[in-house]
């Protein structure tokens, strides 16, 4: 039998060629202003709002909500439509829904409620773009460039995530918050007119005359991860390094500004240097799932991810920014290649017109107690400092290794066969 991962891994050039590069531009220009806005957001609620712990893990958690809300549903209704036109109703509509704080700062009524309202809503739309993009992805290349797509489209959001904490700082420190997050909104105007670009039209999804509702359709789904041993055990281990890595960047930001005394510029350095982890990760991912197959690397990968996490948090304040540096800047590695080769894992494995519901079901356990992550790290930042916040998720996250293990995913060396993405949609012209 041939190898998942020689299969799924092969140095040449992607899929479709012209399509899949607009579809990478387009993910590339949207990461960049996402990650202005990462920083940008809390930081305005921070230095313009004034806002307490508290209120900084109500603002992450009001992000976080639309993955619990969502998650499955859109799972379920991408897979009923064409997927090219959600990415761009999605874009545009970020774009409008981030260029409100600008508008309101500009006019001086800028409130933690409205960022609240905006990082709901900005959350909710990227739900379905996430899962719409991840979907689509397999019709745009072929099944053996899948590993090397993915990890094309990770070293362009990696990239983002070393570029733009540091123009985020930058941007902030010069012209102030609002402005950083104005270039955000431009950023999905842009994400929008390169997946116009895209010449590739999706088949019209199949319908039947009795097609089942939206909650038999999420069940399907649901029921394709949890009996899958693999694919269960990486949702498992994945919730768990993201719910407590999840408290722990909750608070980075507010531990660098009140207990280490960073401003806002060398807040951007930390997160930017700690980023170029996440690149080289994406970076080299498909080439360490075709040295050592794809479970082992979603196993190493992970572990690496959960361990790092302890270098966030054993520092003392007069040195944490090195440290929270270096341990962002492992973590990136271990968690990059745990992602492209368990999301090459699950494209390969799972039937086409299940794919939006796989993944929009993997998504949904994996981030669904994001919020909840969110808001208890605000309430034991407030109670018991920030530090030990940073503890608890450190201790937390060691937990993931034990469950990727226990998968057997270190096993996992033979391809399953399932039905081809369909590729046969007609070009426009």
């Amino acid at each position: 039998m041939r190898r998942l991962a020689a299969r799924a891994v092969r140095h040449g050039r992607v899929g479709s060629g012209a399509d899949f590069r607009r579809l990478w531009l387009a993910t590339s220009v949207s990461e960049l202003g996402t990650q202005v806005s990462q920083l940008a957001i809390p930081l305005a609620a921070i230095s313009l709002l004034h806002a307490t712990a508290l209120e900084v893990g109500v603002l992450a958690a009001a992000g976080y909500l639309p993955l619990a809300l969502f998650g499955l549903p859109a799972g379920a209704w991408v897979d009923r439509v064409r997927r090219r036109r959600v990415l761009m109703a999605t874009d545009l509509s970020r774009a409008v829904v981030l260029a409100s704080i600008p508008i309101a700062h500009a006019f001086g009524n800028l409130t933690i409620g409205q960022l609240y309202v905006v990082a709901l809503l900005v959350g909710s739309l990227s739900v379905f773009f996430d899962v719409a993009y991840a979907s689509y992805l397999p019709s745009l290349v072929q099944r053996a460039d899948l590993a090397r797509g993915n990890s094309r489209l990770q070293v362009s959001e990696q990239g983002a995530a070393m570029v733009g904490p540091g123009l985020a700082g930058w941007l902030i420190g010069f012209a102030g918050a609002p402005l950083a997050i104005a270039a955000d909104a431009a950023s999905y105007l842009g994400s929008a007119f390169f997946v116009s670009r895209i010449r590739h039209r999706e088949a019209p999804p199949a319908t039947a005359p009795s097609q089942p509702d939206l909650r038999t359709q999420i069940a399907e789904g649901l029921r394709f991860v949890f009996r899958d041993r693999y694919l269960r055990g990486i949702a498992i281990a994945a919730s768990l390094i993201n719910f407590f890595g999840r408290m722990m960047v909750v608070v980075l930001p507010l531990y660098l500004v009140r207990s280490v005394g960073y401003s806002p510029a060398a807040i951007g350095v930390v997160f930017a240097v700690g980023a170029v982890g996440f690149l080289l990760g994406a970076g080299f991912a498909d080439r360490v799932t075709a040295a050592l197959g794809i479970g082992l690397t979603i196993v190493i990968g992970g572990t690496v991810a959960a361990a790092a996490l302890m270098l966030l948090a054993i520092p003392p304040a007069s040195i944490a920014g090195p440290f929270i540096a270096a341990g962002m800047f492992i973590y990136g590695i271990g968690a990059l290649n745990f992602t492209v080769a368990n999301a090459t894992l699950r494209q390969l494995t799972t039937p086409q017109k299940l794919l939006g519901r796989t993944t929009a079901s993997m998504r949904f356990l994996v981030w669904v107690a994001q919020p909840l992550a969110a808001l208890l790290a605000g309430v034991i930042a407030f109670r018991i400092g920030l530090r030990a916040t940073l503890w608890i998720g450190a201790i937390g996250a060691l937990s993931a290794p034990a469950v990727l293990l226990s998968a057997g995913l270190v096993t996992v060396h033979q391809e399953t066969s399932v039905d081809p993405p369909q590729t046969s949609a007609t070009d426009s012209q």
